[in-house]
């Protein structure tokens, strides 16, 4: 009775030795991303993927699941380092997409039908998808590297701290390429002034809130976009952000945010009751000239309950 008592109030040594430590996974997706440079690369041009699902054991996914936005970043550093020694080689180091996509699934099984061993995951790749890889189970997917070092030739599956990374949903990333992490210490600093380049911003904001105990980060690309409560028959677009917020605090075309590039400043308006940086704004009326006041580089709108992290990025 006391093995029993004392199995069920510590953890299993062995269970612990085979869990997946972060390491590990960031290993084993590095080296997929290797192999893959090393195998596809030709002439000056260098070739590696940037669509990612890593499937792992369900009690290693629970296990890893708050921490995979900074695994992500993990990774994205590693990726970033391994290009930087490679481009001398391989000039022309470009991605065929535009954004890193990275999707985390638990799976007893992986694409082959076999069983993920405890503490391991097998990583499938593509060069770049706007789908995510659930819709995509008709096409061809190469198979970079799995725990195994095994390859394949089909694929068939039917917060503030990481504002720069979009979380699209439950375990699935997406960053934006950055090509100014290569850039030089001659191309970054200035000859002969005291003046420096701004660098071009892939984001005018961030916008992030808490839904269900996930935060998720949405990015504002264009210089106007609406935010509205999710309905039947909408879906989120760059200048629309829908969001299923089950308190219903959120109201159907909530809340509207400008840039004006000419003065450099954001406006916001509202269509329904919310109180921005604790203050309580005049309404706009729908179908009318919206009213817009001045909204800070850092603010909080809050409309009931739910709240909205505006962070400006430019």
């Amino acid at each position: 009775m006391l093995n029993k008592i004392k199995k069920w109030l510590l953890p299993d040594e062995e269970e612990e030795e085979k869990r997946l430590t972060n390491q590990v996974l960031v290993n084993q997706v590095v080296a997929s991303f290797k192999e893959t440079i090393e195998r596809e690369s030709f002439n000056k041009r260098m070739m590696y993927d940037c669509s990612y699902l890593i499937l792992m054991r369900p009690e290693d996914y629970h296990h890893a699941e708050l921490r995979l936005a900074g695994i992500t970043e993990g990774i994205l550093d590693e990726f970033y380092s391994h290009i930087n020694e490679k481009k001398n080689q391989y000039p022309r180091y470009d991605p065929i997409g535009s954004f890193w996509d990275f999707q985390y699934c638990p799976a007893e099984k992986g694409v082959d039908n076999t069983e993920i061993e405890p503490g391991s995951v097998q990583v499938v790749s593509a060069p770049t998808s706007e789908k995510s890889w659930m819709e995509l189970s008709s096409e061809q997917i190469k198979v970079s590297v799995s725990s195994k070092h095994s390859k394949y030739s089909k694929y068939d599956l039917n917060p503030n701290t990481f504002a720069n990374i979009d979380i699209l949903s439950k375990g699935h990333f997406r960053v934006k390429f950055n090509k100014e992490l290569f850039a030089s210490e001659s191309n970054t600093t200035s000859t002969g002034t005291n003046t420096s380049l701004t660098p071009k911003k892939d984001k005018l904001a961030t916008l992030q809130f808490v839904i269900n105990k996930q935060r998720y980060s949405f990015p504002m690309r264009e210089k106007q976009l609406k935010i509205t409560r999710a309905v039947e028959g909408l879906t989120s677009t760059a200048t629309l952000l829908c969001i299923n917020e089950p308190s219903g605090s959120l109201q159907k075309e909530h809340v509207m945010i400008k840039y004006e590039e000419g003065s450099r400043l954001f406006y916001i308006a509202l269509f329904a009751d919310a109180f921005v940086n604790e203050q309580k704004l005049e309404l706009s009326r729908t179908g009318e000239t919206p009213v817009w006041h001045p909204l800070k580089n850092d603010s909080t709108i809050v409309c009931g309950i739910f709240q909205l992290d505006f962070k400006a990025e430019v």
